[in-house]
């Protein structure tokens, strides 16, 4: 069904159907880090802002309580999945016009790659940061930025 959402989502089940579905499936076990995500990207189809930053949240609390993230990244450990859960919050508030709270997000995020030394995470934060900073200002100057620093790390 993710997959379906995010290349096909005619071919996916109806928003109230897919919830159905998912919320029968967390009902007998409520830690599957994978419902929650979808429940996110459903309630994202829908612009439930509520259920979709709920599901988010639980998604990254499965994520770390299951340690699936330690397991599949060595020693990054907790730190990776608190970060990206940051930004990813950052970027779910700037979709639905709260630019306060994604920027509150963002400057947590960014916190904590730059403890984590996590380039990578730096990129896509700045890129956020463009894109956030493009809805309240117009700025070429992080976009610049941005471009210089992703063709330094080989990045997209």
């Amino acid at each position: 069904q993710a997959s379906l959402l995010k290349n096909d989502e005619t071919k996916a089940l109806t928003p109230a159907s897919l919830q159905k579905e998912l919320n029968n499936l967390l009902k007998f076990n409520p830690d599957i880090a994978e419902a929650h995500y979808l429940s996110y990207l459903n309630s994202l189809r829908v612009q439930d802002v509520f259920s979709s930053t709920h599901s988010l949240l639980h998604y990254f609390d499965r994520l770390i309580l299951t340690g699936a993230e330690s397991k599949s990244n060595g020693d990054e450990g907790y730190g990776r999945s608190l970060r990206y859960a940051a930004l990813n919050l950052a970027a779910l508030h700037c979709r639905f016009g709260h630019y306060q709270q994604a920027e509150l997000a963002l400057q947590e995020a960014i916190r904590i790659a730059q403890e984590s030394n996590d380039h990578v995470c730096l990129q896509h934060c700045l890129s956020w940061l463009y894109i956030l900073e493009q809805k309240i200002f117009d700025s070429c100057v992080l976009l610049e930025h941005s471009v210089n620093k992703s063709l330094h790390f080989g990045l997209p």
